[in-house]
Parts: structure tokens; C-alpha cells; sequence
């Protein structure tokens, strides 16, 4: 019993200590395991409409009107705005006149034809009678009972008569050949013209939504204002995002990772999406690189909305513990045998409030953590 005694003595003396302190409500005991974990990548962006177009003049001149604005939906090849250019108006109405006139004047119920038609009647029916005469006189003549001057003298005359109506049959063709020649020269001259001041009126590559108007009217246009579309058009249907990541994760970063993003004006959803495109090229003055998701957006978000995104480079599990558990130095208490003892761990990435132990702990270890 003596020998008991003091074995009893030394047990109590190394277990007191350990649960008098966790008995205290100052400290929580924290059991090593190892969770799932997600390491993402921040980044910033932006919305685009996909197939965005930007819509330049094609000519100079003053915008005398504009059909279109911000949010209308248009189809491809419909009129945004016009582009004024009188002189060539102009010319458009003479040609439409000239080809209405060339093609009223050889209408069957013209003037111009009804006047060759009457002429040409007149001359066929002088020609049948002087044709029925020649025939009695000719038998006259046979019979001896006129002389042969008399009789060739009416041929002559009948053949000249004969001769004045294809001269006329010829020039009413040949007339009316020639105002279908000045038809087809009009009329190509028209289709020019009119093509040329197709160019004037701006319309619309694409089916879509008007995204941005820079114009309005009375504004100069030219061609060589490169930097200002007059007008931007895309598929507001589907949406491309736009990310700028960090220079520093280029070797992270991979065509198919999931990301999530987040829109300022919806704070509290997050819109799950895949990284479809990474551009290799960083922007030097930025320090970035440009990558492109397809997000499913289930509420309504607008072509040029600023996104934050979260790309997902890494799932798998680790060792890990409250970061509240570290002390200075990388140490830990850990609660072993009945003991409380200070360990020196080696830490790896942080989750939240927790980190990952690399090093000095295992699963099913006990953490003493003061609250």
C-alpha cells in the first residue's frame, strides 16, 4: 500500500495540472483533421455583349438623322443613322426621273409610240392600195390597154412607198432600241449612284441591342475616327466576361478551372463559370493577363458591368486548425498523454479563418486553444 502511494502521487501530480486548465472555460480542445479545400484566384473584369461590334462611317459628312438609341434592338442591315450628301441626293432623284420618263415613253399607250404606230398604219394601208392598183394595171397592161410607162411609173411608185414604210419600221425599232439603251445606261447609273449613297446610311452588322450612341445629329463623321465608333451592337442574349488576373499567377491559371464571379449591384449571389480562353500576353504597364469565362448569370446583368472573379486553381483536402490555435513562432499547445505541450509546426496555406499544417501535426492530434 506504501509502495501505491506515491506511484498514485506522481499520476496526479502530471494529470492535475492538464484538466485544471481545460476545466477552465479560458481553453477548448481542437482535434486535428483533415477538410476539403479550394484555392482560388482573385481577380477583376468586366462584361462584354458577345459578338460586340463596333459600327464606324464608312464616308465623311454632317448626321442628319439618327434612328437608333441606347437599348433598342435592331437586326442586321437595319438603318442606325444617315449621313447627309445633297449633291448625290440630288442626282439619285434626276436618275429615278430620267428612267421613269425613258421607261413611260416606250409604254404601248405612249405618245412616242402611239405616233410611230399611226404613222406606220397610215404608210401600210397607202402601200395595200397602191399594191391592189399595181395589180389592176399591171393586167391593163397586159391586155395592152395601158402603155408601159404608165405602168412602171405606178411601180416605181409603189416600191418607193414600199421602201418609205420599212424606213419607218426601222427607225420606230431602232428608236425604241435606243431609249432601252438610255433605260439600261440610267438604270446602272442609278444602281451606282444609289450604292454609293448606300454608304451614307449607317446600319447595323448584326442582330443585337444598341450598347453605346456616340452620335447625334448635325455631328461631323469621317472615317478616320478610329477611337469613337458612332455606334456599339452586340448579343446581349449571351455575355462574355473578361478577367484580369495577375502576372504572378500566369503558371495557375488554365483553360477549363471553374470560377465564380460576383457583380457589385448583386452582392449576395455568386455566378458559377469556366475559364474558356487564357491569353498569354501580359499587359506590361498593368501587369496582367487577360483570360475569358462563360458564366452562367441567372439574373439580369448588362454588357460593361465590373465583375470580381474567383478562379479555382486547386481542390483537395488538408491538415488543418484554427488559425486562433497559433502562437508566436509557429507553436501550438497540444494536449498529449495527459500534458499539455508547446509544438513548432510548419504552416502552409490560409482557408479562411483556418491554415494548413505541413508539418508537426497529424489527424486525430489534440490542440489546446485559448479562447
Amino acid at each position: 500500500m506504501k509502495k501505491f502511494f506515491p506511484l498514485l502521487l506522481l499520476l496526479l501530480l502530471t494529470f492535475v495540472p492538464a484538466l485544471y486548465l481545460l476545466n477552465k472555460k479560458e481553453y477548448e480542445i481542437y482535434t486535428v483533421k483533415k477538410e476539403k479545400v479550394e484555392k482560388t484566384v482573385y481577380a477583376t473584369g468586366y462584361v462584354k455583349a458577345l459578338n460586340e461590334v463596333e459600327v464606324k462611317a464608312k464616308v465623311a459628312g454632317y448626321v442628319s438623322e439618327v434612328y437608333k438609341d441606347v437599348g433598342q434592338k435592331v437586326k442586321k442591315g437595319e438603318p442606325l443613322a444617315r449621313i447627309q450628301n445633297k449633291p448625290l441626293e440630288e442626282k439619285v432623284k434626276i436618275l429615278e426621273i430620267q428612267l421613269q420618263n425613258l421607261k413611260e415613253k416606250i409604254r404601248e399607250d405612249s405618245p412616242f409610240i402611239r405616233a410611230y404606230e399611226l404613222k406606220i398604219k397610215a404608210l401600210r394601208e397607202e402601200v395595200k392600195e397602191l399594191e391592189e392598183k399595181l395589180k389592176r394595171r399591171k393586167r391593163l397592161y397586159e391586155k395592152e390597154l395601158i402603155s408601159k410607162e404608165e405602168y412602171e411609173s405606178l411601180k416605181r411608185k409603189y416600191r418607193a412607198k414600199l421602201e418609205s414604210l420599212k424606213a419607218l419600221e426601222s427607225e420606230f425599232k431602232e428608236s425604241v432600241e435606243e431609249v432601252r439603251r438610255k433605260i439600261r445606261e440610267v438604270k446602272a447609273n442609278l444602281e451606282k449612284a444609289k450604292e454609293e449613297l448606300g454608304e451614307y446610311t449607317v446600319r447595323s452588322p448584326i442582330d443585337g441591342v444598341i450598347l453605346k450612341k456616340n452620335v447625334e445629329v448635325g455631328e461631323y463623321v469621317n472615317t478616320f475616327m478610329e477611337t469613337k465608333p458612332l455606334f456599339v451592337v452586340g448579343n446581349t442574349e449571351k455575355l462574355k466576361t473578361y478577367l484580369e488576373v495577375d502576372e504572378e499567377y500566369s503558371s495557375l491559371v488554365k483553360k477549363g478551372q471553374e470560377v465564380y464571379v460576383s457583380v457589385e449591384s448583386l452582392k449576395d449571389k455568386l455566378f458559377k463559370g469556366k475559364i474558356v480562353k487564357v491569353h498569354k500576353k501580359v499587359d506590361e504597364k498593368k501587369k496582367v493577363f487577360l483570360v475569358e469565362a462563360e458564366v452562367d448569370y441567372s439574373e439580369k446583368v448588362l454588357p460593361g458591368t465590373t465583375v470580381e472573379g474567383y478562379i479555382v486553381v486547386y481542390r483537395g483536402e488538408a491538415l488543418l486548425i484554427p488559425e486562433k490555435a497559433i502562437l508566436e513562432g509557429n507553436r501550438v499547445k497540444i494536449l498529449k498523454n495527459g500534458k499539455i505541450i508547446d509544438k513548432t509546426i510548419k504552416l502552409g496555406e490560409t482557408y479562411g479563418d483556418k491554415v494548413e499544417v505541413l508539418e508537426g501535426l497529424k489527424e486525430g492530434d489534440r490542440i489546446v486553444i485559448e479562447k
